[in-house]
């Protein structure tokens, strides 16, 4: 070692290193130099070399290429023994892990290869597995759906059961109908065609002595007491006329099918007014305009309610109407484009067939339409009769007396028509659907849905329209109560407008007469007793209007209205019949007196004779008269020369007279 400028190193031995570098082997030594065996003292000797500020590749080219060399290769190897100090030994431990990891991931292939022939087993029997629970579902679904099937068929069969007797007797019913429908809808029609214009009398004689008897005669099958109200009209649909204001008798029925159902459009001959009044009622929702022919709008109206189709009132018309509805009531419609158009004199104008509708009402009693017009349109004649009156002045007499019935007499018929519509809704749902069904009937679960509701909803109704008829039941009882009022008050407004058949002049509208009728039940006599207050009302009534009539009668024709309120009166009370009055009004005069049996003596004038024997032949307590004035014909001379033979007793029969018979007499 010697001290060089102030390091300590060891000596330069050139020759030596000189002699190893000329060595052919000595970059093959450098290159496998084993840099695994230098130790740390080889480093701290070497350490002052390479630290040396001289010991540079710089400093080192300037000798030679090879020294650069050879100065890299000593700092490296200096370099790499300082780094292998630290990564030779975590080198080992890697090779350790790796050894171990070698095992491990021997045993692990070991492993895994059992793990797979475990895992080729298992998906063997999941797949096994799978199966038989796949089979087990489908079994289970199968099980289900059976169970539902079964479950709907028990609701079918539960829910059915109540409809089958009754649809087992509307089959045999329907097929029993089809025998007949052919002469039910020929009666139909005739009713829709003819029978317009005429009174009830008159349409149930052309009904049952023309229409159904020229049927039988031509042997063909016709229900036996066929009602037309009840073939061409449910009770839902009457019941909501009712509630609109049409009467209830069947009279009233008939003029609203003929309104509603005939394909020419109405004109009602509506003297008292009720058909307009219902029409009103009936529209009122539809948007219907009224309008007349002295209505400076009426063509506005006309164009208006026909483009929008709207209900149009034609109200009050008289036995001509304006030529400008000719179109209209032919009915000349034509297609242009999308909708129609009808030519109304010097324009067209649009229209829709099938919402617009004309209703036409005449005040005229007895109008005389030309048979053109009469051959365009339907007359009906809603002039009022004495059963429809007498339940509308019933209503009235109710409102007034028991406001609190009538208001929940209104109400009942507004439930019962709302159940009874109900129910035709639910049971056309249900057999719309049955009768559409797609496949098994089990298979729609919508059919037990409906079916269902429709049993709870029908048990509801039906016990409500049970509940409904019980207080009906009730409260037509306790309405009934009041009707010698309404029956009274239909009596004298009738026997009024007859009136008019003594003297034209003698008119009266039933608005008048219902503003007495109210009138009276005012000014009646209160009384805490029902009965009383009815017999306060009737008299009070009676009383009032023979005071109101009479003001315009003359002084012979009080006395007549006087003699026919009476008789009337006795009629409606069946104190009297039909037969004491025609005998009373015609006598004899329809009989022949050569054809009947002979007088007993001159002195009894021919049509004495003949009323004695009308007598004989309609009341049954004079049939031995002719027979009892035969044998004591002195006494009965007697008492028919007297000047006032009613104030004396009547020779053998006086004892058997009331006043009626004895009037007769």
């Amino acid at each position: 070692m010697v001290e060089e400028k102030g390091t300590l190193c060891y000596k330069d031995n050139y020759s030596e290193a000189s002699k190893m570098m000329n060595e052919s082997s000595f970059l093959t030594d450098l290159q496998g130099f084993p840099k695994e065996c230098i130790t740390d003292e080889d480093c701290e000797l070497l350490g002052p070399y390479v630290e040396h500020p001289l010991f540079t590749a710089d400093v080192a080219k300037k000798a030679s290429e090879l020294a650069v060399g050879l100065c890299k290769w000593v700092k490296a190897m200096s370099t790499y023994h300082m780094i292998a100090k630290v990564v030779i030994p975590k080198m080992d431990a890697l090779r350790l892990k790796e050894a171990e990891l070698a095992a491990a991931m021997k045993k692990l292939a070991g492993a895994e290869a059992e793990l797979a022939q475990a895992q080729g087993e298992l998906d063997a029997m999941q797949e096994k597995f799978d199966a038989a629970m796949a089979e087990k579902q489908r079994l289970q679904d199968e099980t289900d759906a059976t169970k539902k099937k079964m479950d709907a068929a028990s609701q079918l069969i539960n829910g059915l059961a109540g409809e089958r007797d009754r649809w087992t007797q509307q089959s045999a019913d329907f097929a029993d109908q089809i025998a007949r429908l052919a002469g039910d809808c020929a009666v139909a029609c005739g009713f829709m065609s003819y029978t317009g214009p005429f009174n009830k009398t008159f349409r149930d004689l052309l009904i049952t002595n023309y229409f159904i008897s020229d049927l039988n005669a031509k042997s063909i099958p016709v229900t036996k007491n066929l009602s037309v109200t009840s073939m061409l009209a449910d009770e839902a649909t009457t019941g909501q006329w009712n509630l609109q204001g049409l009467p209830t008798d069947d009279l009233s029925i008939q003029n609203g099918i003929l309104t509603t159902s005939a394909s020419r459009y109405p004109i009602m001959v509506d003297p008292q007014g009720q058909g307009l009044s219902w029409i009103k009622n009936k529209e009122a929702e539809n948007g219907c305009k009224e309008t007349s022919f002295v209505d400076k709008n009426f063509r506005g109206n006309l164009e208006e309610c026909m483009s929008f189709g709207k209900p149009l009132l034609l109200a009050n018309v008289e036995q001509e109407l304006d030529p400008v509805l000719d179109p209209v009531l032919d009915k000349a419609f034509q297609r242009k484009g999308k909708g129609f158009i009808v030519a109304l004199a010097d324009k067209e104008c649009d229209i829709e067939p099938d919402k617009f509708k004309l209703y036409i009402t005449t005040r005229l009693g007895n109008p005389h339409f030309t048979p053109e017009l009469s051959a365009k349109v339907t007359i009906i004649d809603f002039t009022v009769t004495m059963k429809g009156l007498e339940d509308q002045l019933l209503d009235r007499v109710v409102q007034n007396e028991k406001p609190e019935l009538q208001t929940e007499r209104t109400k009942l018929k507004t439930d019962v028509n709302e159940y009874k519509a109900k129910i035709m809704e639910l049971q056309d749902d249900l057999l719309y659907r049955l009768a559409n069904c797609d496949g098994s009937l089990l298979d729609d679960p919508e059919i037990i849905d409906v079916l269902n509701i429709t049993k709870k909803t029908s048990a509801e109704v039906s016990e409500k329209l049970k509940n409904a008829g019980e207080a009906e039941g009730r409260i037509k009882v306790a309405c009934e109560e009041y009707r010698p009022v309404a029956q009274r008050g239909s009596i004298v407004y009738f026997l009024i407008a007859e009136m008019s058949a003594v003297n034209p002049m003698y008119q009266t509208s039933l608005a008048q007469f219902v503003q007495v009728f109210n009138l009276s039940m005012t000014m009646a006599e209160k009384a805490a007793i029902p009965s009383k207050r009815i017999a306060n009302v009737v008299d009070e009534l009676t009383f009032r209007t023979f005071l109101y009539v009479c003001r315009g009668y003359m002084e012979i024709h009080k006395k007549i209205y006087t003699l026919l309120l009476a008789l009337k009166l006795q009629l409606a009370s069946d104190i009297i019949t039909m037969d004491h009055f025609g005998c009373l009004v015609k006598g004899g005069a329809a009989l022949d007196i050569n054809t009947v049996k002979k007088k007993p003596k001159e002195w009894v004038p021919d049509h004495v004779w003949l009323n004695i024997i009308q007598l004989s032949m309609s009341i049954s307590l004079f049939k031995e008269l002719p027979d009892i004035l035969a044998r004591n014909e002195s006494l009965w001379r007697q008492w028919y020369d007297q000047e006032a033979p009613e104030a004396v007793p009547v020779p053998d029969i006086d004892d058997r007279l009331d006043k009626m018979h004895k009037m007769l007499l």
